[in-house]
Parts: C-alpha cells; sequence; structure tokens
C-alpha cells in the first residue's frame, strides 16, 4: 500500500507540472480517472459491481503512435445480494468483501494520428494483482467450500473471519477514446478486460466430495478520466 501511495503521489505532481508545447507534442502522460468495474463469469456470482481510481503513466514513441504504460488501479467490491453462501447459517449471517491491487504493464496503439482532436487507441499488457477476500461476518457451523472465498475445509469459525490473498498474474485488453481539453489535457473514456489467474483452493473435505477449485478472475472495468 505504501508503495502505491507514493506512486500516486509522484505521478499527480509529474501531471501538475507545467510544460511547454501540447498534450499530442508531449512524450510523456498521466492519466487520472476511476468508475466501475463489473465481475463476469463466477466471480460476478459472488460480488456486486466494484469501484476505484486508476492512474497512469505513458511514455509515447518516437512516431507518438505507439507507447509504452505502467498503471496502477484499485477496486473494492462488496458481497452480491444473490451470492451462493455457505450453509448452514445462523440467520443467514454472512458478509465479504474482495479487493485488489494492479499493476498493468501495457502497450498502448493510436490508432488515429498525432494532433487529432479525437484520439482512438487500442491498450493491452500483462500484470500483476494483489487479490484479497475479506470474511466479515460469519455465523455458521466452521464447513466453508468454495474457491472465491477463498477457503475450502473445516474451520473454527473464529479463524473463518479474516483476510485471505495473494499475488496473481493477469492479462488485460481494451480500447478507448480521447476528446483534447485544449492544449494540455485530454478527456477519456477507456473499457478494458481483465483475466487473472486465481489460486488453487484445495478441498480438505475428502469425505465431502468437495472439491475447492481455481479463483480465476474476470473483471470489466469501465474509467472515466483525464490524461495530461
Amino acid at each position: 500500500m505504501r508503495t502505491a501511495y507514493l506512486a500516486l503521489i509522484g505521478a499527480t505532481l509529474l501531471a501538475l507540472t507545467p510544460v511547454s508545447g501540447n498534450a499530442q507534442d508531449r512524450r510523456i502522460h498521466v492519466n487520472l480517472g476511476g468508475g466501475p468495474t463489473f465481475n463476469l463469469g463466477d466471480l460476478g456470482d459472488h460480488f456486486g459491481t466494484g469501484w476505484g481510481p486508476a492512474i497512469g503513466i505513458t511514455f509515447d514513441g518516437p512516431s507518438q503512435r505507439v507507447g509504452f504504460q505502467f498503471e496502477y488501479a484499485y477496486r473494492w467490491f462488496d458481497i452480491s445480494s444473490h451470492a451462493p453462501l455457505p450453509t448452514p447459517l445462523a440467520s443467514g449471517q454472512f458478509s465479504a468483501n474482495h479487493q485488489t491491487h494492479q499493476f498493468d504493464f501495457n502497450l498502448v496503439a493510436n490508432l488515429t494520428p498525432p494532433g487529432s482532436a479525437l484520439r482512438g487507441y487500442l491498450v493491452a499488457g500483462p500484470g500483476a494483482y494483489y487479490r484479497k477476500v475479506e470474511i466479515t461476518e460469519y455465523v455458521g457451523d466452521g464447513i466453508i467450500c468454495d474457491p472465491f472465498w477463498y477457503v475450502c475445509g473445516t474451520l473454527p469459525v473464529s479463524q473463518v473471519i479474516g483476510s485471505r490473498g495473494g499475488w496473481d498474474f493477469g492479462f488485460n485488453v481494451g480500447a478507448g477514446v480521447g476528446l483534447g481539453l485544449g492544449a494540455h489535457a485530454e478527456f477519456f473514456v477507456e473499457s478494458r478486460v481483465h483475466y487473472v489467474w486465481g489460486p488453487k483452493i484445495q478441498s480438505t473435505l475428502p469425505t465431502t466430495g468437495a472439491t475447492g477449485g481455481s479463483a480465476n478472475g474476470l473483471y470489466w472495468p469501465l474509467t472515466f478520466g483525464v490524461r495530461f
């Protein structure tokens, strides 16, 4: 978290530093944005639409048609209203959230010539994702087996409550459109899909037939922001 905060502060200071020339002439750009993130597949069955900020820095190549981008994003998701809850529960007392810290290393391909009022672009690249699930409330028999809760076994109830997670590898691909705001900034709308290979949660309940599974995640953020 401390590293992420330092990166956010540094990129913000860079964005606010006066430079000569317009935004299209610059070789270094900072983007600040945020918006909703939709979960797809099994992940979407467990957690609802999330939200969070994103900040990145892009280094354009000599032609300004291709650039390299580093981006950090934080996202928070509450439990879905139709999530498959552990059974049995006492009065339905189960609550959890999901959080991600995303570090992506992308190539950005501009589809329009430098200086265009409307910039279309593609973006794709690998990333490192720190993902965790936090169970904040649970009253039951201590038997839980669901990879998206990061638990498959029998635990004391006091140990069910808490955070579990780790680093996973992923890949993202998407596209965006930017509209120039004067000489030094651009408003953009961007959509990407992130696929993250999660850990294999092994079952410790062999007699029940529970087999655990993989906590792979599919995320679809929609980002609105400003690029300097």
